[in-house]
């Protein structure tokens, strides 16, 4: 174009002025022409350089936030650093977000950028009936020059600092508003940008899966504090409580043998107090919020037979015992605990409710299957009525969490026989 005009010009000039002066004319304005031209092409590379950093800056802060915003597990926490990261992203003077509850009203209103003498004087929590409300209702992003030009703002309270350009939008997961996020007071320019709406809109993506993250694994912490009681509860039953009734066994032997066999009547005395001794220890474990070492952190070759000892013990039961090395190698650790805790559970039937005189505790491979099988010869007991009792709950609960199956036969004055089925190690890993 500048050589189009520079050829129309010396048509011009050439009647006019003489050669030399036309050419003195047209170089002057060639000159000027490049000038302005190059002058035009910098000033326009100077603003997109100008916008590529803030974009890259602003793609830089959505980074660290995301990456802050993904560190935090407290719902307190993550809800601050929303607000303080959406105040760096959109360079804005103020940020703050608003928690509204089921009657729309403002919950919590969390901010960035005014002390907390600034919010004393400010008073209460926003009630929500403005442009807050607004978003909340509607759902949809907001961004505006001035807040006073939009027919639903309300004004501010006194003591409140000046603010007038406006950025909101919404906090949402999966449709459900979890908070607004508002932005004010844009820095180093009049109102806020296109980029800077889009930015937010993309923290504000971030910030939901964060907050829910947060108040899941808040939900699961309580959880595992009641799966940690229903475990102590368990372990109680199974250890502890049974070792008591065992001293009881004991010590009803004692007292019917008192007058007769002092001397075997004293020898019983002493074993009673080594276990409830033994008992006392366990339970000042539990209330030091210590785990005891029990039986089924060793191999069940080892610790079936001890089981059983302890169960001859306590109720002067006869009781045959056969464990397979093969069968027993073939549990993992989790196979293993839930074995020896069912029969746990199960010897501790048989002292309590059976008034056997012989029990069996078995465990042995069938194809490819370990199978734990605890028998006697006892009065049996009505399956369907007692299926809540004998802690035949825990053996369910036990046998399920490791993949395994319980079958419990019996019948008043047959005895009983517990049968717990558990895939190899082999199997449960494929």
């Amino acid at each position: 174009m500048l050589i189009a005009l520079l050829v129309a010009l010396d048509f011009v000039l050439e009647p006019i002025l003489q050669p030399a002066y036309a050419h003195l004319v047209l170089m002057v304005v060639g000159i000027a022409g490049v000038l302005a031209f190059s002058t035009a092409i910098f000033g326009r590379l100077t603003e997109l350089y100008r916008r590529d950093a803030e974009q890259a800056a602003r793609l830089r802060a959505l980074n660290v936030a995301g990456m802050a915003l993904a560190a935090e597990l407290e719902t307190a926490s993550v809800l601050q650093r929303v607000v303080d990261q959406a105040r760096a992203v959109a360079d804005a003077k103020y940020a703050a977000l608003g928690v509204f509850d089921e009657n729309g009203d403002v919950e919590q209103f969390i901010t960035s950028g005014i002390t907390a003498e600034e919010r004393a004087r400010i008073g209460p929590l926003p009630k929500g009936r403005g442009l807050l409300g607004l978003l909340q209702h509607e759902q949809t992003t907001l961004r505006l020059r001035r807040i006073s030009d939009h027919p639903k703002s309300v004004g501010f309270p006194k003591d409140h600092p000046a603010m007038t350009s406006f950025l909101g939008t919404p906090i949402l997961f999966r449709g459900i508003s979890l908070g607004n996020l508002y932005l004010t007071e844009k820095q180093g320019d009049t109102e806020f940008s296109g980029d800077d709406e889009e930015a937010i809109r993309t923290l504000a993506a971030q910030a939901a899966i964060a907050i829910e993250n947060a108040r899941l694994y808040e939900q699961l912490g309580r959880v595992s504090v009641d799966e940690e009681r229903h475990r102590i509860g368990m372990e109680l039953h199974d250890g502890v409580i049974q070792s008591l009734y065992g001293v009881s066994l004991q010590l009803e032997d004692a007292a019917e043998r008192v007058a007769s066999e002092p001397a075997a009547s004293a020898k019983v005395l002493g074993r009673a107090v080594d276990r409830l001794n033994a008992s006392i220890a366990d339970l000042r474990n539990y209330v030091l919020g210590l785990r005891p070492v029990r039986g089924s952190e060793r191999p069940l070759t080892e610790s079936l037979p001890n089981l059983a000892a302890q169960a001859r013990t306590n109720a002067l039961l006869d009781i045959d015992v056969s464990v397979s090395p093969d069968a027993a190698a073939a549990l993992d650790s989790n196979r293993r605990e839930a074995a020896f805790y069912i029969a746990a559970d199960a010897l501790g039937n048989v002292q309590r409710h059976a008034r056997a005189r012989h029990a069996w505790l078995r465990l042995f491979a069938e194809d490819s299957t370990v199978v734990l099988e605890v028998r006697d010869d006892g009065v049996g007991f009505d399956y369907e009525r007692a299926v809540d009792g004998h802690g035949l709950r825990n053996m369910r609960e036990r046998a399920f969490s490791v993949g395994g199956r319980l079958h419990v036969a019996t019948a008043p004055g047959q005895g009983s026989r517990v049968r717990f089925e558990l895939p190899m190690r082999e199997q449960a890993n494929a």
